[in-house]
């Protein structure tokens, strides 16, 4: 009898009876959204300041570069490494350590205040400062393992050969590549620790999700950013066995389900749309010219100021801060290019995501909470937005978000074919 009784109960519950009696369980009531950006002085200050500290980044750097040169830093560091070692391709791998040493000591009040000291001004972070040391030491280390063996490659080459820049351009594409393979695998995880989304039914709906979307065998990992950050984020990175989607664990705490399955749509763009091999191909052609330029700006540089510099040729390691102060030059001019491109695979990205969702408002309102949470402002300057901003501003995205609603003139994978191919 007790059987049958407990069976009655499970049934009733099942159906949802008990809803109908007097004072019984309602059905949640389905989220409140905001599409409209609280904009706060606070978060017009910080925005100021980001785009402020982005130009100051850009000339500090530069201006560190002309003073190692003009005061033959430079040379003396080569003049160390020399004595240290004879032979020439450790020489320039040695020389590139005290350089870096030397610029980073020069940065590091700059580093100290963009990284550490704005983030807890805004209270963007709880981190501290044992711990962003910690980052930062790591990060230094790596540019000296990682940059020093490259460095003397590429001055072997400069010494080698005529046309350097061919030779330059062709090694850059295998460690562009293999980079993008490995930092998933090897040098992310050195910060933080990357796990499988740990929530069974999201997991399970956003395998759902990556299906409808044609993507097979998704890999979704969470990190545990909020050690270093309060703001939220999601990418998409590597390639082939290394290639992922991550999710910050302040996103998941953050985001409703449904602003999650939104924000995932757009990552899955950047999967079936092919964008990182994308980015990597635009790098690699737009690379080629910075090479060809930078060669000629290069030599006829060295030709007028070398000497001054105590720079004996092109080869000699005491010419690198000048390579990295035209690439620096030519980069920084060349950001309206770069932000722009960036911009345009975003708003593919978006698309993507709202034709396999169509979860229009929940992607709106996590645009809303993505803006107040990093306070960044909805609306930037124009010319800012132009040159430095990797995606569109986040008002732009709202408004497209509850705008673009094209289902039922083409279908999906009519629109996927058309196109096949970080937040």
């Amino acid at each position: 009898m007790r059987k049958w009784l407990w069976m009655a109960l499970v049934l009733l519950l099942w159906s949802g009876g008990l809803q109908a009696a007097e004072g019984g369980l309602k059905p949640a009531p389905p989220p409140q959204r905001r599409f409209t950006v609280r904009v706060t002085p606070e978060m017009l200050r910080h925005s100021r300041l980001q785009d402020v500290l982005y130009f100051v980044d850009f000339v500090y750097g530069a201006a560190i570069l002309v003073l190692v040169l003009a005061t033959r830093i430079s040379g003396r560091l080569r003049e160390a490494a020399s004595r240290a070692v004879r032979w020439p391709f450790v020489v320039a791998m040695l020389y590139f350590v005290l350089l870096s040493l030397v610029m980073t000591a020069l940065d590091f009040p700059l580093s100290l205040y963009q990284g550490f000291i704005v983030p807890h001004q805004f209270d963007l972070t709880n981190q501290t400062f044992a711990s962003w040391m910690s980052d930062f030491g790591k990060g230094l280390a790596l540019n000296i393992v990682i940059g020093a063996p490259i460095a003397a490659l590429a001055l072997l080459g400069i010494r080698r050969v005529r046309r350097w820049w061919i030779v330059l351009w062709l090694g850059s594409i295998p460690l562009i590549i293999l980079g993008v393979v490995i930092t998933p695998l090897i040098i992310d995880p050195l910060f933080n620790e990357f796990i499988p989304l740990r929530d069974p039914l999201l997991r399970q709906d956003l395998l759902n999700e990556a299906a409808r979307a044609g993507i097979e065998g998704s890999r979704v990992y969470q990190v545990n950013k909020s050690k270093q950050t309060k703001t939220m984020n999601a990418y998409v990175t590597g390639l082939g066995p290394s290639k992922r989607i991550v999710l910050w664990d302040t996103l998941l705490a953050k985001l409703d389900h449904d602003e999650i399955l939104a924000v995932m749509g757009h990552e899955m763009g950047h999967y079936v749309l092919h964008h990182i091999w994308k980015g990597m191909a635009f790098g690699i052609g737009l690379s080629a010219f910075v090479f060809f330029i930078g060669q000629k700006i290069f030599e006829r540089g060295l030709a007028r100021w070398g000497a001054r510099w105590g720079i004996a040729d092109r080869s000699d390691p005491a010419a690198l801060p000048w390579l990295l102060l035209v690439g620096a030059i030519i980069g920084f001019l060349l950001s309206p290019i770069t932000s722009g491109y960036s911009r345009m695979i975003e708003h593919q990205a978006d698309k993507f995501g709202l034709e396999l969702t169509h979860l229009n408002e929940p992607m709106a309102s996590s645009f809303v909470k993505f803006a107040e949470d990093s306070k960044h402002d909805p609306n930037p300057p124009r010319f800012i937005e132009w040159w430095r901003y990797s995606h569109p501003s986040d008002q732009r995205r709202i408004d497209f978000a509850l705008s673009y609603r094209p289902w039922g003139k083409v279908s999906m994978r009519a629109g996927f074919s058309k196109c096949e191919g970080r937040l």
